[in-house]
């Protein structure tokens, strides 16, 4: 068991490294520049309590709701020391009835500790404002937090882990099966129903929160994700039941295949005794 998990444990790692080259390719292309160097230009003046500027850019419907004492707050919010790097973490941006808006989240990295801190923006004209300011503290970085690995994690996660290695290799081993068995009738829809596993039970790999999904369909019956590197990783596992009611006919698939055979072969007539 131990191996077991230790072979899904470095596919999954050897994932996350593609993965984690992917994403950066795709935040490079992805993100807009401009807007997200004003978010984080904006977020530096909010840390160097620059608050005339920050209220400058507030929209009308957030003004009342800013004090001077809640913008001390949230500057104060931010670690001490020196500030060691500055990483954009998230990008959503969407145009909902021609009204541009644009969400961008970074991670600080302070001699004292580390922040995460995001500013929201709507495009009114030529002229942007904001419409959302947060800043949250940490202990450590999010790609720290949300690593794959196997420390302190309850049953469930083993189990969910174990379903999500195991499930796949049966349905493999039942496709090869399928192929090799006789079957007499549309034996290409038996292999895509062996292919996909139905409902699925999915955790989150950090917090162990979990879910079940009764209507779903996952190609290999698994999948394991993580929107980014500083995202935490959700582990699914399906039920195999195309495979498993492969198992259960396969001895009547065979037995038809020879009773088609036998009714089709005319050396049991020329071989019948004469009178």
């Amino acid at each position: 068991m131990k191996k077991f998990i230790t072979l899904s444990v470095n596919v999954i790692f050897s994932l996350f490294v593609l993965t984690s080259c992917t994403y950066q390719d795709m935040m490079d292309k992805l993100v807009p520049k401009e807007e997200a160097k004003m978010a984080e230009d904006y977020l530096t003046k909010l840390r160097e309590k620059n608050f005339e500027y920050i209220k400058s850019k507030l929209s009308d419907e957030l003004k009342p709701q800013v004090t001077d004492a809640l913008l001390i707050q949230l500057a104060d919010y931010f670690r001490g020391g020196e500030l060691i790097s500055t990483e954009i973490i998230g990008s959503q941006v969407n145009v909902f009835n021609g009204v541009w808006q644009g969400n961008f989240s970074f991670e600080y990295h302070f001699s004292e500790g580390w922040n995460l801190a995001n500013a929201a923006f709507r495009k009114v004209g030529d002229k942007y404002e904001v419409i959302g300011l947060n800043v949250y503290q940490t202990e450590m970085s999010q790609k720290e937090i949300h690593a794959f690995n196997l420390s302190n994690k309850s049953l469930l996660h083993y189990l969910v882990l174990v379903m999500a290695v195991a499930v796949p290799v049966f349905i493999l081993i039942s496709t090869y099966f399928c192929i090799r068995t006789p079957i007499q009738k549309r034996k290409w829809l038996w292999v895509i129903f062996i292919l996909l596993g139905v409902s699925a039970i999915q955790i989150n790999w950090t917090t162990g929160q979990y879910a079940i999904q009764l209507i779903s369909a996952h190609l290999l019956g698994a999948a394991a994700v993580a929107a980014s590197p500083h995202a935490p990783w959700v582990i699914s596992a399906s039920i195999p039941l195309g495979a498993i009611l492969f198992w259960v006919k396969r001895k009547r698939f065979i037995q038809l295949s020879k009773e088609a055979n036998n009714s089709f072969n005319p050396d049991c007539a020329d071989n019948a005794p004469q009178g």
